[in-house]
């Protein structure tokens, strides 16, 4: 994993594993936080396998909740369409 922040998921009491926060964000439409996070898996053309969720806090605790269909999901999909060509518009520049 490259040098952002490394947060730990865990499913109830088990620990799932340390993976790489890309992003975290707000959508002001949707007033909701979201984040875009990478377990450092690559699929078959090597490219590498990005997460996102939505931020709910319950009782002070931060959980990650699924996105489903419609228009949030949409939006989401087009920022980290946007993030994906920028990120490699910029590698192409180095």
């Amino acid at each position: 994993m490259g040098n952002n922040k490394i947060i730990t998921l865990v499913d109830g009491y088990r620990e799932v594993g340390d993976v790489e926060l890309i992003c975290a964000f707000k959508i002001p439409n949707y007033k909701e936080k979201y984040i875009i996070y990478t377990k450092d898996e690559k699929d078959r053309e090597g490219n590498t396998i990005i997460y996102s969720g939505k931020v709910i806090t319950i009782d002070n605790k931060q959980f990650i909740e699924n996105i489903g269909e419609g228009s949030e999901w949409e939006r989401l999909k087009t920022i980290m369409k946007s993030i994906a060509k920028y990120s490699l518009e910029g590698e192409n520049n180095v």
